[in-house]
């Protein structure tokens, strides 16, 4: 007999798995093959055929080309991706394609035709050089007293790359109805505008953010900051400095924030009130050097980033790892953070987390505060009776930046929040926020908000999700609305714990025995391994008895310590208070010359 031949299949997961590339990028190839064949065909076929039926179908391949153009342009801002100089060959094909359908309605407008034609190509051409200058035209200081702030554009740079879709799509329009052909110059002049002022604002924020570098350092001189909280990411800045710089303004001395990427400057300004710098100046002394002023005592960081490299060659100032969340990821006990001189944990399990992973850093380089971070979760350590309704937080981390570091549960979220309604339970859905930084990632999260929103209709039940869980709530927001939390490998377990509530974690890297092993915080949770063979198990105890609550609250002090509520920040105020006391000004000229490894030699 022979065996059976394995079954065809012409799907995207098919081809991806056959290309070994993500489906996304298969769409991507496919979408931008059939965009090139329509635009370039119908262009051809109405230029050629313009006395002739076949002209219609010219016609329909060119309405086809500016849907498919749109969908493109659409896609890329919902992936929060630059327009400004993007995909020009397909928007010149696209404004050569306008004109032949014009000609063919106004052939004796060829003048006022070839004029708007003209004109957009040369915005599109434009593009890279706006583009150019506005890169250079970054933000030197934002909120430092005596020094000018480059202003913000007069409008968002996406409205330069789509004004001249907007003048293609309006030149159809008028191309259909037999405008004369001076109504298409009009439109198209109007949407050069925006070029024009764009250019205009680049040239002049250029100018503004050259003089600001030359006078930051003297500005910064006369502001005399006490230290400085160093970023170096691209980005997670809201979320990760985002947790800390309101206890850091409450210290009530002055601070400045130094980021590495323009980008992050403005959302960095939303969080505090103390000034936000980018270095621009470069010398052999490194890019920092003309920041880093005498008054500076001390330098925070909360990103495990390389470049902290930069900021650690400067020996008289006290580095100190602050870290943005308490996990047994992996990032918590890397072996960088020995070259700072503190490293603050909230409980004493921080200090054993990195022994156990053989990392060696000495004792008195540790500081435990405490976690600040929740004073505002309200501690419930009773148990609810047997038969209330249940709310449960359903809180994925995200899948990180290579495989060793991909914790999330999220490819099993549909699976997780359908066990939980089948059970009646009502669901709080907050995904990481860097999920919605990969188009596999945020389907998965839409799917799970969809089911919610279904079953929402269905039942009436109130779930959150959506803005309202991830905006309009915080992370102690949710906690407090919540009965009961189901999470993966994340600092939103270490977190929960002040909660005194029962939660589940998954298992992703490992499994059984092994995931208890590696992930201490596993040992008291209820564990739902990557098969879900455990789920109904481990629900049964989230949302019934609960036999592991003595525990947990037991290790609620070896993670967090014992101050919890509004006495949750008074350790990590204390202990830079105390940093800050001990470190007196120095001259800063013997920085120019230390490397990170002679610093902690």
């Amino acid at each position: 007999m022979e065996s059976p031949k394995p079954a065809r299949t012409t799907s995207i997961g098919a081809w991806s798995a056959f290309a070994g590339a993500q489906q996304s990028r298969v769409v991507d190839l496919i979408v931008s093959n059939l965009f090139n064949f329509c635009v370039v065909i119908g262009a051809v076929v109405m230029f050629t055929a313009a006395d002739s039926p076949v002209f219609w179908l010219g016609a329909a391949l060119g309405v086809a080309s500016m849907i498919i153009l749109g969908w493109l342009l659409r896609r890329d801002m919902s992936r929060g991706r630059p327009l400004l100089a993007t995909y020009p060959a397909p928007r010149l094909i696209v404004v050569i394609a306008v004109a032949a359908a014009y000609l063919a309605r106004r052939p004796d407008d060829a003048v006022w035709i070839w004029a708007a034609t003209g004109l957009a190509i040369l915005a599109i051409l434009s593009e890279p050089t706006v583009r150019l200058l506005m890169s250079k035209a970054t933000p030197v200081a934002v909120h430092l007293p005596g020094l000018p702030e480059v202003p913000r554009p007069p409008f968002d740079p996406t409205f330069v790359a789509l004004a001249p879709f907007a003048e293609a799509a309006v030149g159809v329009v008028l191309a259909a109805t037999g405008a004369p052909g001076w109504c298409y110059l009009v439109i198209v002049i109007l949407g050069t505008l925006s070029v024009l002022i764009m250019s205009g604002y680049a040239i002049r924020a250029l100018m503004i953010s050259r003089s600001s570098s030359i006078g930051v350092r003297k500005a910064l001189q006369e502001y005399q900051p006490e230290f400085v909280v160093y970023y170096a990411a691209h980005n997670g800045a809201r979320y990760q400095l985002g947790m800390w710089l309101p206890f850091f303004e409450r210290l009530n001395r002055r601070f400045i924030v130094i980021t590495r990427h323009a980008h992050t400057v403005p959302e960095i300004a939303e969080l505090t009130s103390a000034p936000v710098l980018l270095p621009k100046l470069k010398s052999a002394h490194g890019r920092l050097w003309h920041l880093v002023v005498d008054s500076l005592k001390a330098a925070f960081y909360v990103q495990n980033h390389t470049a902290n490299v930069d900021m650690l060659r400067f020996p008289r100032l006290t580095h100190v790892w602050l870290n943005h969340g308490d996990s047994d990821k992996a990032a918590n006990y890397s072996a960088r953070h020995s070259t700072f001189d503190k490293v603050f944990v909230s409980g004493q399990q921080g200090v054993d987390r990195y022994a156990a992973h053989g990392v060696r850093i000495r004792p008195e380089q540790f500081a435990i505060v405490g976690r600040p971070q929740i004073e505002r979760i309200a501690t419930r350590d009773e148990p609810l009776p047997p038969d209330a309704p249940r709310t449960v937080l359903y809180a994925p981390t995200w899948h990180g930046g290579k495989p060793n570091t991909n914790y999330s549960s999220l490819p099993l979220g549909t699976q997780i929040v359908d066990a939980l309604l089948a059970r009646g339970a009502t669901v709080i859905f907050r995904p990481h926020p860097q999920t919605y930084r990969d188009p596999q990632q945020t389907g998965l999260a839409q799917d799970i908000q969809r089911r919610l929103n279904a079953d929402h209709k269905a039942t009436g039940r109130q779930h959150v999700f959506g803005r309202a869980a991830e905006t309009e709530w915080d992370i102690p927001d949710c906690f407090n609305h919540c009965d009961a939390l189901v999470t993966d490998v994340s600092s939103v377990a270490s977190d929960f714990l002040a909660t005194g509530k029962p939660m589940a974690m998954v298992a992703i890297q490992q499994k059984g025995a092994a995931f208890r092993q590696a992930i201490p915080m596993a040992r008291v949770a209820y564990v739902i391994e990557p098969d879900l063979s455990t789920l109904p198990a481990a629900l049964d105890e989230v949302l019934g008895p609960d036999s592991l609550a003595s525990a947990r609250r037991d290790y609620r002090r070896y993670c967090l310590g014992d101050a919890l509520g509004a006495e949750a920040p008074n350790g990590f105020l204390r202990e830079v208070e105390r940093i800050l006391a001990s470190a007196p000004p120095r001259d800063s000229s013997s920085d120019t010359t230390s490397t990170p490894k002679q610093r902690t030699a």
